[in-house]
């Protein structure tokens, strides 16, 4: 018998309550050993499915073996949505630290890449670090937990583009910048260029890193619907937004109201990926948190 095979069935839990079968519906899902701690958490569009995936997968690695071995018990937070549930999923895997998760690092700096003009015109980046704690989102680009990486996704990005790292900052020195002299730079460090093509070059290769300022000055909710309500789902939920982070999520607009700056303070890169593809794909309403009326997004304006 294998590892995997003598693993003994574990219980289904929502919250307090067991239930013969995990519910079919999108949400978050704990895996917990004897003891009740939290070894693994996941989500999926729909838990059943994605539960029984874990066990009869035929290629599990020796490492899911002990995870699913050791698990005594699965608890199951059904939400409104795939939105709640990548929210609340990156929320849970950096507040509990399960065993079995692969380690998602929470910094409190980051850094990204500000665009200025040298003398002769050129846009240069600059890399800037900035404190997470009631950060206010500029406009710049990307977010790197480091100095290092973000000068290395700098450089990567000159040579893929053919930009000219002369020009950029990024190498010292006069005449021709190296990638010219091998045929990888189109001549911007000898005058081949002008600084308003470079230039556009340059924001055109980054603007799918564009870290877009917050737009609205108060909290909002982001209001999401269940398509077909499982009988454990619930028909609706808010989640309580502010300058790109997530505060929670809550079953009323009177309840987020309660715990109004209760949340958490940090920004955080995954949240706001997160948020950028929901809120971009306009799939849910976005409401003021006092009035309730609808906010344009991305203008952050209030809708008559």
């Amino acid at each position: 018998m294998t590892l995997a095979q003598s693993a003994c069935k574990p219980q289904y839990s929502l919250g307090d309550e067991y239930v013969e079968a995990p519910p079919r519906c999108p949400g978050v899902y704990r895996f917990l050993d004897g003891e009740g701690q939290v070894l693994y958490v996941g989500k999926s569009i729909d838990m059943r499915s994605r539960i029984r995936s874990h066990y009869a997968s035929s290629s599990q690695t020796e490492r899911q073996k002990r995870m699913l071995h050791g698990t005594r018990r699965i608890d199951f937070r059904p939400t409104a949505g795939e939105a709640g549930a990548l929210l609340l999923e990156n929320a849970a895997i950096k507040r509990e630290i399960p065993l079995y998760n692969r380690r998602q690092r929470s910094v409190r700096r980051l850094w990204s890449i500000v665009l200025t003009a040298n003398a002769a015109g050129f846009l240069q980046p600059e890399l800037e670090s900035f404190s997470l704690e009631g950060l206010d989102v500029r406009a710049a680009y990307g977010s790197y937990s480091s100095r290092y990486h973000a000068r290395q996704a700098m450089d990567k990005l000159a040579r893929s583009e053919q930009l000219c790292p002369g020009v950029l900052g990024l190498e010292r020195g006069k005449g021709p910048c190296f990638q010219r002299q091998i045929g990888r730079c189109q001549g911007a460090c000898v005058g081949g260029e002008a600084p308003d093509a470079h230039n556009a070059r340059l924001q055109s290769a980054l603007a799918s890193r564009r870290l877009s300022a917050w737009p609205i000055t108060t909290p909002v909710l982001l209001r999401e619907l269940a398509e077909k309500p499982d009988m454990h789902q619930p028909a609706q939920e808010y989640h309580l937004l502010h300058n790109w982070m997530y505060l929670g999520t809550y079953a009323s607009p009177e309840a987020a109201r309660a715990v109004d700056g209760a949340g958490g303070t940090m920004f955080d890169r995954d949240t706001h990926r997160i948020l950028r593809a929901t809120l971009g794909r306009g799939e849910c309403d976005l409401l003021d948190l006092e009035s309730m009326k609808a906010v344009d997004w991305p203008t952050g304006e209030l809708i008559p």
